[in-house]
């Protein structure tokens, strides 16, 4: 009874298998009122699928109402709340009653929202991109969350691109919001005009820094690999005459130097074709700038590659850990730095950008 009028199972005349009652020995104890109200909610829910679930959440103390309106949102269900004429902040006014539901959808989309932030930022952009737009499905948003959902899902959408080396993909997504992101902007647009040579070379190592992020270290070692060969490979591709290591040309290098590499082709298809060390020590055999800088840098990067070569994913059979990522990542950056250096090139390229709140 309350105020001398009968409860709401008098009033609605619930028999006893259609309600229930959970007692709560601490009423003002945020965990245990939601742990309590979330099992309940589960245990109410259960078998009942199709049917209009709300949690009304006007009674009891202010902590209950707390635990009531997060687990209810938690499991989906609708919210209620009985509204009226407020004289003050005590109560609303006797007479002027009304139930009322609330529009959970929008609390709930922004929960969803933050979801997909920390994915982002975590640079999971296919996974917060799948969130945001089923979002945009499944319940109606208000034209500003509308709005922000439908942005994001195009930068989510870029973001993924460019993580693949979808370069023209990215370009197309992020045309019309480049004005937000002015550094990275000027990065894909450097890489996709080949302003230097060398932008693909950096593309490599921030993509292998997000695989890092994400734990993925065997794959962001692999990307530094890469980054290290490609480095040497653009390099000679720009000398005069051009050198491949696909299938080099040894009438081009000087006489000195012929018979060294002759003795590496191929019996079968007659080409003969360097792998990373070959073509740096190619680079110092000609006395090249970046050459120079591998023989001063050598012994470290070989010791660095060795882990490389232990990786499930080249020639050994062990994953690679956090450890084994970080002595590669700063020998490879140390030394990119000296040759980018060394080579008067400068390559702006920043990481991705987070997505801040706000």
């Amino acid at each position: 009874m309350c105020n001398g009028a009968p409860n709401i199972v008098a009033q609605t005349g619930l028999k006893p298998e259609q309600y229930e009652v959970v007692e709560l020995a601490e009423p003002d104890s945020l965990p245990e009122c939601y742990g309590r109200v979330r099992e309940a909610l589960a245990r109410l829910g259960a078998g009942r699928e199709g049917w209009r679930r709300i949690a009304d959440y006007t009674g009891g103390t202010k902590t209950m109402s707390v635990a009531l309106a997060l687990a209810a949102l938690e499991a989906g269900w609708g919210l209620s709340l009985v509204t009226g004429t407020r004289p003050d902040l005590v109560k609303v006014l006797n007479g002027s009653e009304m139930a009322t539901l609330i529009n959970a959808w929008e609390v709930r989309a922004r929960q969803r929202l933050a979801e997909a932030r920390e994915l982002f930022n975590t640079y999971a952009y296919a996974s917060a991109g799948a969130l945001l737009e089923g979002l945009a499905r499944t319940g109606p948003l208000s034209n500003a969350l509308q709005s922000e959902v439908k942005q994001w899902v195009a930068l989510c959408r870029a973001f993924d691109a460019w993580d693949r080396f979808d370069h023209a993909r990215a370009w197309q997504l992020l045309e019309s919001d480049q004005r937000r992101f002015v550094p990275q902007w000027r990065f894909l647009k450097a890489l996709r005009e080949q302003a230097t040579g060398y932008e693909p070379v950096l593309d490599l190592v921030r993509n292998a820094e997000r695989r890092a992020a994400r734990g993925r270290y065997d794959d962001a070692v692999a990307r530094l690999y890469r980054a290290l060969e490609m480095l040497a490979q653009v390099r000679l591709g720009e000398r005069e005459p051009p050198l491949n290591t696909g299938d080099l040309d040894v009438s081009a290098l000087p006489e000195a130097l012929r018979n060294k590499y002759e003795a590496l082709r191929d019996p079968v298809d007659g080409k003969v074709r360097i792998g990373l060390r070959q073509a740096y020590d190619l680079l110092a055999d000609l006395d090249d700038p970046l050459g120079r800088v591998w023989r001063e840098h050598k012994k470290r990067a070989l010791n660095a590659l060795k882990k490389r070569n232990a990786s499930i994913l080249a020639h050994g059979s062990q994953p690679l850990g956090k450890g084994d990522y970080e002595e590669m990542v700063q020998t490879v950056q140390a030394f990119i730095e000296a040759g980018l250096a060394a080579l008067r090139v400068k390559v702006e390229a920043p990481q991705f950008p987070r997505w801040e709140e706000g």
